[in-house]
């Protein structure tokens, strides 16, 4: 196992400088403005969650839950908790990203509703949370896991487009190289991170979600790959 590097340790970027005052000062303000950026999405969530708490259960069985049948319902709530976990996230991120409320008159966008509440954001947590309208949902696949600190990733199926590098030691312990998985992708500090909704998608099952997501075009693309995750998480795969 390699050796942590200590503060006063050289810095490994070969400055000649200390470990700390180097590159850990860096590290230092990107995991801060992380950690900014994750509690202005709690304060956003908590919020909107009580807020709305009746629109938002009536938008959870007609949209999120649209067209699966009470055992499908009955399944899903009887997933193993490490999975109700990330379909609560999961569903709680969609629902701010695309979720529009039906019975809430002027504006019914839970982002927008957000976004123009009053609830202590700060310019930062607002520009973040912004991002959930502008990026879109996509299938990717792992390329390289450097566990504990980062993975890479590709779109998939491969488009061309360059491996995108996320510094995230969390997420890097869920996946494996060559994983499918559903992610929304957000921009700050020059880098990319995720929005923290996960659509992990099992080898065997790739092949049929690629099918409905043909079916489905771009407008349809991320209702397609919910709903698809829904009834894998259904059927306890």
């Amino acid at each position: 196992m390699a050796r942590k590097v200590q503060r006063n340790d050289p810095c490994p970027c070969g400055s000649g400088k200390k470990y700390k005052r180097c590159c850990q000062v860096k590290e230092n303000a990107i995991a801060s403005g992380r950690s900014n950026r994750r509690r202005g999405i709690q304060i956003a969530l908590g919020w909107v969650s009580h807020a709305y708490e009746e629109p938002i259960a009536s938008w959870v069985d007609d949209v999120w839950l649209e067209g699966m049948s009470e055992e499908q319902h009955g399944q899903i709530g009887s997933a193993h908790p490490a999975i109700r976990s990330i379909h609560d996230v999961n569903l709680l991120e969609y629902l701010t990203a695309e979720g529009v409320l039906d019975g809430v008159e002027g504006e019914n966008r839970p982002l927008q509703l957000i976004l123009n509440a009053s609830i202590g954001l700060d310019d930062e947590q607002k520009a973040y949370l912004s991002q959930l309208a502008e990026r879109p949902l996509r299938l990717y696949q792992i390329s390289d896991v450097q566990m504990n600190k980062s993975f890479s990733i590709k779109c998939y199926p491969d488009d061309g487009s360059e491996e995108i590098t996320i510094a995230d030691a969390s997420s890097s312990t869920m996946f494996d190289v060559g994983d499918t998985v559903g992610l929304r992708l957000m921009q700050s500090d020059d880098a990319w991170e995720t929005s923290g909704a996960i659509y992990h998608i099992p080898d065997e099952y790739v092949e049929g979600l690629l099918s409905k997501l043909d079916e489905a075009g771009a407008d349809g693309y991320s209702k397609a790959l919910t709903h698809y995750w829904l009834e894998l998480v259904a059927l306890h795969v």
